[in-house]
């Protein structure tokens, strides 16, 4: 992981160097100012990655809950039938 993270820094350092023309950036409502065209492109990679885990996150948050609620189903499902859970230690 060491290697890659590294591996990235260097990829990345070396695109900033390669793309230095500096481009306004025009997102309809508001008008940025010229940056390099390598920091157009990071920033909206980070964002894309920073959007993804969050959304990623909530999902996760999303399937834990119904992971939750159908163990508490089970359980009371089990209790019902007078059966051991499997879930309980022995």
């Amino acid at each position: 992981m060491l290697i890659t993270g590294i591996l990235a820094v260097a990829l990345g350092g070396l695109f900033t160097v390669q793309n230095t023309e500096k481009v306004p950036l025009d997102l309809l409502v508001v008008q940025l100012p010229p940056q390099a065209l390598a920091i157009w492109i990071l920033l909206a990679m980070a964002l894309g990655v920073f959007l993804g885990l969050v959304s990623s996150a909530l999902l996760l948050m999303g399937r834990g809950a119904e992971i939750r609620r159908l163990r508490k189903q089970n359980d009371r499902l089990t209790a019902a039938t007078g059966k051991n859970s499997s879930n309980d230690p022995k």
